[in-house]
């Protein structure tokens, strides 16, 4: 018999350019919160590429699940370069085929068919989690605070603090996506709320009615924070 493990993490492709990047962030969502809600969570990508140990760890020592929109395989070649070979590698476009043309990149213009294909990858990757269940003995409910690994959706690591129509909101791990926005090139200003909020939205869940006061909430933040980080490159 193998080892124990308390979690499945699965890893979602951030790409915007096609529609099967979006659906891989949908599809995931959906697993996570309503398909197998007690057996997964969910791990960053930009996260791992912007250096944050506890999500390398967890997709070291735990099964772990790929969800790549397209065959460049972005989450699945990340994961493997800091964490080691992932269990499963799924890719939106090989499940899906031709089916993908009629949906849509952006959330805000969903329509039938993102809906069905949304449906048809959650439950590919349901069934790839009750596989691993199987193999790797997942014990369901079991992750606590006090795991040798622990993902930042779990265990917040040096969360940022938003305030959403009144309301403060604290986004695990917002200082490091910033930073990883940043060294790539994303210029401050209210141009970088869609890119910012692309890239929380892949473990943050916001509501489609609360996506502009984030998208104004992050660009804000952003700047602030590009601000700051400036004056500390110059020795300020």
């Amino acid at each position: 018999m193998g080892e124990t493990y308390s979690k499945v993490g699965i890893i979602s492709c951030s790409g915007e350019e096609i529609p099967e990047g979006t659906i891989a962030r949908q599809a995931v969502r959906r697993v996570l919160e309503a398909l197998r809600p007690q057996d997964t969570v969910t791990l960053c990508l930009p996260l791992f590429l912007a250096g944050e140990e506890g999500e390398r760890r967890f997709a070291r020592e735990h099964p772990t699940i790929t969800v790549d929109g397209c065959l460049k395989l972005c989450a699945k070649q990340g994961t493997e370069k800091y964490s080691g070979k992932v269990n499963t590698s799924l890719v939106v476009s090989d499940i899906l085929g031709d089916s993908a043309k009629g949906c849509c990149r952006s959330t805000r213009h969903t329509n039938q068919a993102n809906d069905k294909a949304v449906w048809l990858v959650a439950e590919r990757i349901a069934s790839e989690v009750d596989a691993l269940a199987r193999s790797v003995r997942v014990e369901p409910g079991n992750a606590s605070a006090e795991d040798g690994a622990c993902c930042a959706c779990s265990k917040p690591s040096q969360g940022g603090k938003l305030e959403i129509n009144g309301t403060a909101v604290t986004i695990s791990g917002l200082p490091l996506i910033f930073d990883h926005l940043k060294k790539k090139g994303l210029q401050p200003g209210s141009g970088s709320g869609d890119t910012l909020l692309q890239n929380v939205k892949v473990y943050h869940a916001i509501e489609p009615e609360q996506e502009a006061a984030y998208r104004n909430a992050l660009a804000s933040a952003y700047q602030t924070y590009c601000g700051q980080t400036s004056q500390c490159d110059l020795g300020g």
